[in-house]
């Protein structure tokens, strides 16, 4: 993990933070160790912006982990630093999709299992309706009624599996 702290020598908060890490670095671009970790103190704007464009204030903490680049703009202590440091934010779980245009919806089915549907809208009423549902609607909403009732319905069948059900539904 590579932490950067970046700091303006004319701007008080930053003066106060590099006074607890110990004075002002001997450089615009310095690497010290603190609290047992190495840091990389950048003095110097444009070297700033150049390691970090995204900044918004001094002091800023940047914490790197591989391609993940977290940054903290302002801080105010180097203890503020550490929990930003030790305390990343928890993975985002997105949103399941819910409302799907019809061709959307169509891809989260096998080509065999649309083959195998599409053979069975003649044979099978129930499966005649789930096509005819689908051709009238503008979109399809997992979360619908009868979007549900006819998903669980060709599971119930065995025209699809309970696993493939559930994938499709988004359970």
């Amino acid at each position: 993990m590579i932490y950067i702290l970046l700091h303006d020598p004319n701007n008080a908060a930053s003066r106060i933070l590099m006074a607890e890490l110990g004075g002002e670095p001997a450089g615009t671009d310095v690497n010290i160790i603190y609290d047992g970790r190495e840091v990389r103190v950048i003095s110097k704007h444009t070297l700033a912006v150049a390691a970090c464009p995204n900044f918004s204030a001094y002091p800023a903490i940047v914490v790197q982990d591989g391609e993940i680049v977290r940054v903290k703009s302002p801080v105010v202590s180097w203890a503020d630093c550490l929990d930003f440091i030790d305390n990343p934010p928890a993975p985002s779980i997105p949103t399941p999709k819910i409302e799907h245009t019809k061709l959307e919806f169509l891809a989260l089915f096998t080509d065999e299992e649309k083959i195998r549907l599409k053979a069975l809208e003649a044979t099978d009423p129930t499966v005649g309706l789930f096509w005819e549902e689908y051709r009238t609607a503008d979109s399809i909403r997992l979360d619908d009624p009868r979007t549900v009732r006819a998903v669980e319905y060709l599971a119930a069948q065995g025209y699809i599996t309970a696993a493939r059900k559930a994938a499709i539904l988004g359970l």
